[in-house]
């Protein structure tokens, strides 16, 4: 079981995202890998969509700061009703582009499974 990085759920499998995190750049130059469940992941492909800009400091997955931000909205679970809240993280164009290709990447192995 892991956790996803965005709504913190732990599931026994995650989307791999490959993102550049400035803070372990000298260390990881191609990026790390970070993950995300599948609900995420359609709320990252929606809110990619729609592009609505939100205020904040860095992005929610890669730590980027001094970029611009678009709000993704996550259902973050609790444990009272109604077990779960919608927060809104942001995340920035490049990480937008990793959930994308993870997306596409995705899409590829189910057709190669039907094969």
């Amino acid at each position: 079981m892991a956790d996803c990085d965005l709504c913190g759920v732990a599931r026994p499998t995650l989307c791999p995202v490959k993102v550049n995190d400035r803070s372990v750049f000298s260390a990881y130059p191609t990026g790390t890998w970070r993950g995300i469940n599948e609900e995420c992941l359609e709320r990252c492909h929606e809110a990619n969509l729609n592009r609505v800009p939100v205020n904040g400091k860095k992005c929610d997955l890669c730590g980027m700061k001094n970029v611009q931000l678009f709000q993704v909205k996550v259902q973050v679970p609790t444990f009272e009703e109604p077990y779960h809240r919608e927060v809104d993280k942001a995340i920035c164009e490049r990480c937008f582009e990793a959930c994308e290709e993870t997306i596409r990447r995705r899409e590829a192995e189910k057709e190669e499974g039907h094969h």
